[in-house]
């Protein structure tokens, strides 16, 4: 019999059939915003254990590490084998904090564009102004009854991270509240 390690399963986005590409909205001008789905993507959460908050966070250093908690990180990464950035992580976090691989169980949804703020305020009481929501910061929050992770990444252009069940009733939301500025999916 084969070993686990032969078994792989293709990350195959929940959104497939349902994030098509094209304009939609108001079609006057261009588009207020750009959705993206970012798939495939790594996730990996990372915990750190009781006072290795510093030394966890010494270690991640050079990675995409979005705050997602007192000590506790998302882990992204792009055009990794399966299963790389965990096991990458799990090594060089040994003893100093847990590490839980979500690419299979999250969704993340790149928003961007002059109208992105103004569509999120439509879901979230986070004060998205730049100045008190600067790129790099992160905050877990609602969107339609829906727990969000929300990453500003640049000036007009956050992630929202879903858990992957979610992620097609959030994407129905977000999209309709973006109709009124017209938006495009990537």
């Amino acid at each position: 019999m084969p070993n686990s390690s032969e078994f792989t399963l293709p990350r195959v986005s929940p959104l497939r059939d349902v994030a098509v590409q094209g304009r939609f909205g108001a079609s006057r001008g261009q588009p207020g915003v750009t959705f993206t789905v970012r798939h495939p993507l790594s996730i990996v959460t990372v915990i750190a254990r009781a006072g290795q908050g510093s030394a966890t966070a010494a270690v991640l250093r050079g990675y995409t590490a979005q705050w997602a908690g007192p000590d506790q990180y998302f882990v992204l990464a792009e055009n990794r084998g399966e299963g790389a950035l965990y096991a990458e992580l799990k090594a060089k976090l040994s003893g100093l904090a847990s590490v839980a691989d979500q690419s299979h169980g999250r969704v993340v949804i790149r928003i961007a564009g002059p109208e992105a703020r103004a569509v999120l305020a439509k879901g979230t009481p986070v004060d998205l102004h730049p100045d008190m929501f600067p790129a790099g910061t992160s905050a877990l929050t609602q969107m339609a009854h829906v727990g969000v992770h929300l990453t500003r990444v640049d000036g007009d252009a956050f992630d929202l991270s879903v858990f992957r069940g979610f992620s097609e009733s959030f994407w129905e939301w977000i999209t309709e509240q973006a109709e009124e500025y017209g938006y495009q999916v990537n």
